[in-house]
């Protein structure tokens, strides 16, 4: 695989993905390139159900307009859904809105009161004046997270036969946990 180093400072919530995504939106300019993603580090990718869901469900330029999505998750503090950082993707005129058509003053005063790239990246694109079409890949999963340890990574990359996952279409079992467990309400 490819590695890029952006010239930016590590760190976790402090502009690396905005980066990224300036990164990507050049290389849509350059390359014609149709779509960004991210992963955290502790993700394990199956490159080939990847490769499978690009060509089966994601619309090639000049079609993919607008279009973000990964695992669906809710910030019910803020009132809205976004894609959990351990995988997301956006269509690349959505990478260069975040990175290049929103200003940083116009990404701080959007940043929620703790710092969560994921949320504050579905922030930034949903503030998008136009609508914005959410992939919601949460009964769909092509990859494994967290694998934090090496054992555990090493344990995803052979497990990687048994994707995709299929999981809850949104994650809510952890605001009912009495439900969830079939003690009822």
């Amino acid at each position: 695989g490819d590695c890029t180093y952006l010239n930016v400072k590590e760190n976790m919530e402090d502009g690396k993905s905005t980066t990224y995504m300036k990164f990507g939106a050049g290389l849509h300019v350059e390359y014609g390139i149709d779509y960004v993603a991210k992963i955290d580090d502790d993700t394990v990718l199956a490159i080939q159900l990847l490769l499978q869901f690009i060509e089966d469900d994601l619309p090639p330029t000049p079609f993919n307009r607008r279009i973000y999505g990964g695992t669906g998750w809710a910030s019910y503090a803020h009132n809205h859904i976004y894609a959990a950082g351990q995988f997301y993707f956006m269509s690349s005129d959505l990478a260069d809105y975040v990175s290049n058509q929103l200003t940083s003053e116009d990404r701080l005063a959007m940043m929620h009161g703790r710092h969560t790239e994921d949320a504050d990246m579905g922030t930034f694109i949903f503030s998008h004046p136009r609508p914005i079409k959410f992939m919601n890949l949460s009964s769909f999963r092509f990859w494994h997270h967290p694998k934090k340890s090496k054992t555990e990574f090493l344990a995803g990359w052979k497990s990687i036969g048994g994707l995709p996952g299929h999981g809850n279409l949104l994650p809510f079992w952890h605001l009912c946990p009495s439900w969830m467990s079939g003690k009822g309400i």
